[in-house]
């Protein structure tokens, strides 16, 4: 694995690895994710890192020992139906070493300086940062980053979810190019649309109505631990829930595992539909709950919201929103407003 040092000062350096070294593995299955909020771990990261498309580990190394990291994937984007080159940024991560010194921010800064410096593209850099861990907003704002707009998260869960004989899998490529052409046209005002995690393992399903798509989308499974969550009501969830029969097969904070949902379609109408089809992927693969998010003033959430009930698990984690940081290069200002203007794209892939 290609491997570059980008910058030393004292004891520091900067590290760029063309793909992610087992070492960064290690480190970011260590990790506890979150910080005033909710805070919590990936068990499936190892899995969920290999499937990133073109990833660029930038790691911030004291001596020999990773003692933070960036995960660039290199994509590309649309917006507005208009194309533009990505990194979008994940596993942005310190070690307890390093946080509260400074480290993190003055290198950051650095990072940014040398990953934006020989950009001849018109390129979009972008983060999701949890609106509660204010230290990471502040350290990625620092680096040239602002809030474009905000992502919502959103829970769906029965407690004795039923199967549907209408779902049926999405396995061929012409199936595949039906999908994505619906989802184009569906999200083509969007802002940051990419469907690299699509198809990821055949996980995508339909429900059809005389031959045509009325609902579909792509599930990944995850697994967390949670190890804190906020205030009063947190500290209820975390303590009270678990040992409430039925209720704790909903969320279990030692091992929460979820479906993750993602390339959401439903056609106009057919709203009961979708959810009809989340509830039988949670039957498929014996969960009783599951995830998804978007933008806040994404027009397809409000819709989803007025045409059913979403479940209990959505008042645990309703307020868990998410900012959406970037940084451009060579885009002019229109280009940047418009963008700014739009419903925000969100792929599930990027939380889990």
């Amino acid at each position: 694995m290609k491997k570059e040092t980008l910058f030393n000062e004292g004891n520091y350096s900067i590290q760029k690895h063309d793909g992610i070294p087992k070492e960064a593995l290690l480190f970011l299955e260590s990790i506890a994710w979150g910080n005033e909020g909710a805070i919590y771990e990936h068990k499936n990261t190892e899995e969920h890192i290999r499937l990133i498309k073109k990833p660029m580990l930038i790691g911030i190394f004291e001596g020999e020992q990773i003692r933070a990291t960036a995960v660039f994937s290199m994509t590309s984007i649309t917006t507005n139906g208009k194309q533009f080159n990505c990194n979008y940024i994940r596993y942005f991560a310190s070690s307890k070493e390093i946080r509260g010194k400074g480290i993190m921010k003055n290198f950051s800064i650095k990072v940014m300086e040398l990953i934006r410096e020989n950009e001849k593209e018109k390129t979009i850099y972008f983060a999701c940062i949890e609106r509660a861990n204010k230290s990471s907003y502040k350290v990625v704002e620092s680096a040239g980053y602002d809030s474009i707009g905000t992502v919502k998260t959103l829970g769906f869960s029965r407690f004795f979810p039923k199967f549907n004989q209408k779902i049926t899998q999405i396995s061929s490529h012409e199936e595949q190019e039906e999908v994505l052409t619906l989802l184009r046209k569906k999200y083509k005002q969007h802002a940051l649309v990419q469907f690299d995690a699509l198809f990821f393992h055949n996980n995508y399903y339909v429900i059809r109505e005389n031959g045509q798509i009325v609902a579909g989308c792509q599930y990944h499974r995850a697994h967390w631990v949670i190890n804190n969550m906020k205030g009063i009501t947190g500290k209820i969830i975390m303590n009270i829930i678990p040992i409430i029969p039925v209720i704790n097969k909903l969320f279990n904070p030692k091992r929460f595992k979820f479906l993750a949902f993602e390339g959401i379609y439903f056609k106009p109408g057919y709203e009961h539909q979708l959810y009809a089809l989340f509830e039988g992927l949670l039957a498929q693969e014996k969960l009783k709950s599951s995830m998804f998010w978007m933008g806040d003033t994404c027009p397809f959430r409000k819709k989803i919201l007025k045409n059913g009930k979403l479940g209990m698990i959505h008042s645990f984690i309703k307020d868990s929103d998410v900012e959406i940081m970037a940084s451009f290069k060579n885009m002019n200002e229109t280009e940047i407003a418009n963008l700014k203007s739009r419903p925000i794209f969100a792929s599930a892939f990027d939380y889990i």
